[in-house]
């Protein structure tokens, strides 16, 4: 069986072997609350998106009844810069951070134009292109936007200087993988898991729920076509596939569904 270069068989599916990584949920994704993964191998305590900064109890909350101190987190890796899945970054000082530098500058350059003072049609044209009247309505009447005012800060992100950016190549984790999924955002990535139980993929927004008739809470794609195809690779993965804003859930293409 071939594998392409992110450690992957050519078709996407990846049979279980036993892993380094104990994969644990440390706050659930709710419609309007990311989903925040812990992992644990030896010295490593890492934590997949850190949710909204109003967030901030319900997580903190999660890692104490997993036995784990805000200290003791040593890495975040981030899926994407949208404000429910980066805001408690700044919680975990020690920690490295990994993530994609086009992704934070696409998403920075929202955030400031946003609190900048320009229209909210013009925004969404400029950095969802392809995003419709109706999709635009629905975010407007959503205040996403508003939102952005009320939340960003910089400070969320703590200091920046001890982010890690998957384009200069740096990733030390063995056990784990992290796979280019844009469309939702420019640079959305996914984290292929060896887990000791089964084979995770952490998806964030590259699947925001597991039943695909949810709507009205996500965002639109920015590029359908790249969404697509990124759906495509998650569709075809074996073993625990966890949503950005749902249960995880156990899937085997070709079974008839998931469970």
């Amino acid at each position: 069986m071939t594998r392409r270069p992110d450690g992957l068989p050519r078709n996407g599916v990846h049979p279980h072997r036993p892993g380094p990584w104990e994969v644990a949920i440390a706050m659930s994704g709710l419609p309007l609350q990311s989903c925040s993964v812990l992992l644990r191998s030896g010295n490593e305590r890492i934590l997949v998106d850190t949710g909204f900064s109003s967030h901030d109890t319900v997580l903190l909350q999660g890692l104490e009844r997993a036995g784990v101190a805000p200290t003791e987190i040593t890495a975040i890796i981030n899926t994407h810069f949208h404000l429910d899945h980066i805001g408690c970054n700044n919680l975990f000082p020690r920690a490295r951070v990994y993530a994609s530098r086009r992704d934070y500058e696409w998403a920075c350059r929202i955030y400031e134009s946003v609190c900048g003072g320009e229209e909210r049609r013009e925004v969404f044209r400029t950095f969802y292109p392809e995003v419709t009247d109706a999709e635009f309505d629905r975010m407007d009447q959503a205040r996403l936007l508003q939102l952005i005012r009320w939340l960003w800060d910089p400070a969320m992100l703590g200091d920046l200087n001890r982010y890690q950016w998957l384009e200069d190549g740096v990733w030390p984790f063995q056990g784990l993988r992290w796979l280019p999924t844009p469309g939702h955002t420019p640079g959305h990535i996914s984290i292929a898991v060896d887990g000791v139980d089964n084979s995770y993929l952490i998806v964030g927004d590259a699947r925001a729920f597991q039943d695909d008739a949810t709507v009205g809470y996500d965002m639109p794609p920015h590029n359908l076509a790249q969404y697509q195809a990124s759906r495509r690779i998650l569709d075809a993965f074996t073993g625990v596939l966890i949503p950005g804003h749902d249960e995880p859930f156990l899937q085997i293409p070709g079974s008839g569904g998931s469970r």
